[in-house]
């Protein structure tokens, strides 16, 4: 029975009651960081692929009859997406061996003592990154390129 309680007084949560309530943030927590890293990835590979796309069109539609001039900033703007493209699908090859081992190290017992997903963990951050930098990078190359060519 709860104990009678003085007008505007709350009762505090039990330890359990707080211990529960957090677990089921730190869960939703889990979830939304996934959701957000799995749309980062799809993100960038739409707009990297894109980008290539839209820079042929380029090519086709504005240049079609003469030479561009400094192509060396279009090439490269072609090099960094192609990078970032490959950067993503390797986050997502290190995503499925960081969830291989987090299982192994789960088996082992050994969920306190180590990275979840050992290496793989930091790997997958910095693809994750590099993917992201890569596509800025060629947007600000193939601007450099169209400034001059237009």
């Amino acid at each position: 029975m709860t104990p009678p309680q003085e007008p505007g007084q709350t009762i505090a949560p039990s330890i359990s009651q707080r211990s529960a309530a957090v677990l089921a943030y730190r869960e939703q927590l889990l979830s939304l960081e996934q959701r957000a890293q799995s749309d980062f990835d799809r993100t960038v590979m739409a707009l990297s692929g894109g980008s290539l796309g839209v820079s042929f069109t380029f090519l086709d539609k504005f240049l079609a009859d003469r030479t561009p001039e400094q192509p060396g900033a279009l090439i490269l703007a072609w090099g960094l997406w192609t990078s970032s493209l490959t950067l993503v699908l390797a986050s997502h090859y290190f995503s499925a061996l960081a969830m291989r081992k987090a299982i192994e190290q789960v088996d082992a017992g050994k969920t306190g003592a180590e990275v979840p997903g050992g290496l793989y963990d930091s790997l997958i951050k910095w693809t994750n990154a590099l993917g992201g930098l890569g596509f800025v990078a060629g947007v600000l190359a193939m601007a450099r390129f169209v400034y001059i060519n237009l």
